[in-house]
Formats: C-alpha cells, structure tokens, sequence
C-alpha cells in the first residue's frame, strides 16, 4: 500500500478497452457489443468513489499526492473518454454526471492544494507526461457544459508543463521549444503528436496569440518529419523518438503514432478549417494504418516503415506482424484510428450554420440546423474512386452553408449542384443556398497520377489519396501462437534474390515530377483499372494498379513493374532514386 502501481498499462488499457467498445458498438449497432459497453461502464460507475474518483491509484499516491512518475491524469482521461463518449450515444446523463463527479474532483483537489502535476523529484516522463491529455477531458467537458473553469483548469496544466525542467522527458511541446520553430521535434513519437492537440484548443479558446503562433510552428515540425504515408518518423536507434529526424521512407514510424496522430490533425481541422490537414489525416488513415496491418485484422505492426525489406523479431521484435506485442497499447490504439476517423468526417459550425464535410468515405449522417432535421448521405468507393455523391434531406426546406473538403491533389474538382453556384477558396468547396429534400451535390476529383518528389529527393508514386508501393512477396513464420489464428509473424521475402533486385537495382528517370515532360512521362507511369475490384475487399483486390517502367542501375535496361495501393502490401519498395543520381 502507499506506492504507485509500477505497471500502467492497466489503467491505460482498461479506458483504451472501454473506449474501443463504445465506439465500435454504436458504429455497427451490434447488439452483443452494446451490451459489452454498457456492462463495462456500468461497472466503472459501480466502483467510483463517494467523493467522485474513478482511477487506479491508492489514495496515498493519487491526485495531488504524487509521488515520482505517475500515470494518476492519463489513466483517467482515458476512460473519461470512454464514458463521455458512451453519454453522448446513449444520452443517458449518469454517464456524464459519472464523469463530470471525476473531473470536478481532480479540479478541486489541485486548485485547493497549489501543488504541480509535473514537477517531480524523479519524473521519467512517460506516464507523466501522458497526463497532459487530460486537457483532451477538459475540452470535452467545456464543449458539453460551456463552464470557462475546464478552460482555466487546462490553461493552469499547459502552463505548469511547459514551466516543467527539461528532465521531465517529453518536453517537445512545452510552449518554450514550441515557439522554437527551428528545434525539430526530438522525443517520444506518441507523446509529440498526442500533446498536438492540447495547444491546438487553448489557442483556439483563449486567444493567446503565443499559443497560436505554437499552434503554426508545431504544424510545421510536423510536416517536416512525416513519412511520405503521413506519420511522424522515430529513430532506428533510439526507442521510438523523433530525434531530430526530418521524414523518410526510411524510418519507422509507431502504430500509436498514427492513431493519435490522426485525431490531433482532425482536431486542428475543425479549429483552424485547413483543409491540407485533412489531406494527412487521409494520408495516414488509407495508405499508413493499412500498410501495417494483415489483411484480417489479427495482427499489426508496433513499428512499420514505408520501404520495408522484411520484419523480424532478431531485428526488433515491435516490427513483426503480430496478434500481440509485449507492449500493447498499439494493438488497441490500431482499433481506434478508424472509429475516430469516421467521428471527424462530418462536422456543424458552432454557429449553426454549416454543415462540413472534412473527411470522405461513404457515410450517412443526421443533425439539425434552425430548428429543422437534415439527413445526408455520402455515396463513394472513396479512396479507391474519385466520385462522391452527396444527397440532401431536411425535412423541410432549410437555408443553410455546405462546405466540403476539396483534396490538395485534385485541380479543376467538376461540381455538379442545382440552384447554386459552388465557390471553391482555402481548400474547400462552398455552397449555400436553400436546400431541398432530394437535392445532389456531386463531386468528381481529378485523381490523376502523379511521380512525387520527397524532402529526401527520392521519388513515389500516387493517384488521388492513395500511395503505391512496389510488393516484395513475403513468407510468414510463425514464433509465437495464441491459438484460434492468432499468431505472431515474422515477415522475410520469399524470394531473396528478386527483393534485392527491387531494392538496390530500380531506378526511376529522372525529372518525372517535371510538369513540361507531362506527356513523355505519361509512358513511364500509367494507371490500370482493375476488373476484378472488390469494393469489400478493398485492398485485396484493389480499384487498380500503378505500372511503372524502371531503370536497372545494373545494366541500364528498362523494366516495367506493377505497383499497388500500399495497404495491399506488408512488405514493399515505396520510393526510388532518380537515374542522375547515379
């Protein structure tokens, strides 16, 4: 008794359960898994403290009695998302009033005590600095309640973050280095993207005009370490950190990473409307999360890369695709990404004016504006097709703004709408106009190839928001078994001589993203629609293929290969040296 649990992964894994239940349920409307979410918050509730707490730590060590490194504000906030998340599908106000108890209590216990959430003697910063994203909690309270002391009280944690000393660890946000534009972002992958979205809502809630110049410094550092797939890069070297790293097909990059990496830029949509952000959001979710996965579902890798050569337990044991890893907040962090990607699609303006469509896939969603019930509808095989048709029921005549995304890859989008002139600025697509039941709005991107040239000079392919990527056959074997196919794999190519081939021999020519050589580089890259497409199995049997003509550095010849969508592959060639370069 007295001392923290040495473990945090049952309090973070508890609320990452909780929280994948919730969603998954209301998302499918499966009965079993409703009542699954149901029971497990129900049970939380049971077990909460008369003076509100809900957590894991013994009263000695919680709250504002830390000790050393502590895990108290993260373990927390992961099942305040679970239950707020489970208030807000089922309206049932015990939820909220379960949460709102806990929060106000650590509110309570901190302002009354004066004391530092992250000034401790030995902080290691894991746990600890996890617990920023207790401002996550905050936010979501202020959204349901408008009480200004949620703000205040995360105001009160960014603050005595960055005032933190440097040996707390995961530091990379704290408002000092943030407002460094030049520092690269160096530590923890997950905690550098996660923290995103803590300054991203103080900026846009208080105004503070030092925040929001953090908010534009942190985009930028994220741009320059991203991988071409859209995630923040991590050293080989050193466990799961930036380091410094600009982006590379290269580098790694952490499952968590992605995930976490999607809902901050999500969040930066709704707050800043740029649309390029969700042009990465959709980056990550459809070619990053999908190239590190297997094709069921029963396993992921904790660490992918976009040119990946094998995957094995000798080498790191993270990079193998496996049902389970010994950490395994990736297994479940990888259940989240998609949920919170169809929670970020659509959005209301706060002055109930606009309905935005910030993300894309096929989707159907119902909310009311001046006093009246809209439904819409999005029908798409997006990513994989380039047209979307949006169909419009109110029930009854309604005048309100519908904004929609507009993909930096697309020019001269074609927008087909009756009544209206559509008006394209800032990466979105404006229509306001009285909407009728029945009315379309149809879009068809223009989602030609293209050769993309990246920070580190290499070249990849792409059409629309997909990446293609060179497949390396790979043989599985298996070194750990969970039973019922659940098993951990190493990845090796099957055969080693042509893997090699595709990694040290092919070049591309040089100069393809060279828009005066358009129409000669049209010979050397052209897409092929795929007759056996399978719109449920997207990424089996992708919409088409990337053909590519080659250079062999070995002895000049051409050889032309079939490239596919990078979630179609686990182990793959992404990016090419241009012919000068040898």
């Amino acid at each position: 008794m007295g001392k923290p649990p040495r473990d945090l992964v049952p309090g973070e894994h508890e609320g990452y359960i909780a929280e994948i239940t919730v969603r998954s349920a209301f998302l499918t409307g499966n009965e079993e898994w409703l009542k699954k979410a149901k029971t497990i918050l129900d049970n939380v509730i049971a077990n909460q403290g008369e003076d509100g707490y809900i957590g894991i730590y013994n009263e000695e060590v919680r709250l504002d009695n830390l000790l050393n490194e502590n895990g108290e504000l993260w373990t927390q906030s992961r099942m305040m998302a679970a239950l707020l998340a489970y208030y807000e599908y089922s309206k049932d106000e015990k939820y909220f009033n379960a949460a709102k108890k806990a929060v106000d209590l650590v509110i309570d216990r901190y302002t009354k005590s004066g004391k530092s959430y992250f000034k401790q003697p030995k902080p290691n910063g894991g746990g600890l600095t996890h617990g920023l994203m207790y401002i996550e909690t905050l936010e979501w309270m202020h959204r349901l309640t408008g009480d200004k002391k949620y703000v205040d009280f995360a105001d009160w944690m960014y603050k005595d973050y960055s005032a933190a000393e440097k040996k707390l660890g995961n530091t990379d946000n704290q408002l000092g280095n943030l407002l460094d534009k030049d520092k690269l972002y160096m530590q923890h992958s997950v905690h550098v993207v996660e923290h995103l979205r803590t300054i991203f809502w103080l900026a846009s809630i208080t105004g503070n005009e030092e925040y929001r110049q953090a908010v534009e410094n942190a985009l930028y550092k994220y741009k320059c370490s991203q991988a071409p797939t859209g995630a923040v890069v991590m050293d080989k070297r050193i466990h799961e950190s930036v380091a410094g790293n600009y982006g590379s097909s290269w580098l790694p990059y952490e499952y968590c990473s992605m995930t976490e990496g999607v809902i901050s830029l999500a969040s930066a949509v709704q707050k800043f409307h740029y649309a390029y952000l969700g042009d990465i959001v959709e980056n990550i979710a459809f070619n990053a999360a999908q190239g590190a996965r297997l094709a069921d579902g029963k396993g992921i890798s904790y660490a992918t890369i976009d040119n990946r050569f094998d995957a094995l337990e000798e080498d790191n044991a993270r990079y193998q695709l496996a049902a389970c890893h010994n950490t395994a907040c990736c297994q479940l962090q990888a259940a989240k990404l998609m949920p919170y990607y169809v929670a970020n699609m659509w959005a209301k303006s706060a002055d109930n004016s606009s309905i935005i469509l910030a993300l894309y896939g096929e989707s159907n969603v119902s909310t009311t504006l001046n006093n009246t019930v809209v439904n819409l509808s999005e029908e798409t095989n997006y990513p994989f097709d380039n047209k979307v048709k949006i169909t419009i029921n109110p029930e009854r005549d309604v005048c309100f703004k519908l904004t929609l995304r507009n993909p930096g890859w697309s020019e001269n989008t074609q927008i087909t709408v009756q009544g209206v002139e559509a008006v394209v600025a800032d990466g979105w697509i404006l229509m306001d106009k009285v909407w009728k039941k029945g009315d379309v709005v149809e879009l068809t991107f223009n989602d030609k190839p293209v050769a993309k040239r990246f920070i580190d000079n290499e070249m990849y392919f792409q059409k629309g928001c997909l990446i293609y990527a060179l497949p390396v056959a790979e043989k599985r074997i298996i070194t750990k078994d969970f039973g019922n196919g659940y098993v951990n794999y190493d990845l090796a190519p099957q055969d080693m001589e042509d893997a090699v081939r595709k990694f040290e021999d092919l070049r591309v020519p040089s100069n393809l993203d060279n828009t005066s050589r358009a129409k000669k580089n049209k010979d050397i890259y052209t897409f092929i629609a795929n007759s056996d497409f399978n719109k449920e199995y997207p990424y089996d049997k992708p919409y088409g293929f990337m053909n590519v003509k080659f250079i062999k550095k070995s002895n000049g010849e051409t050889e032309t290969l079939q490239l596919v969508p990078v979630g179609s592959t686990i182990l793959r060639k992404l990016s090419f040296t241009e012919e000068k370069f040898y």
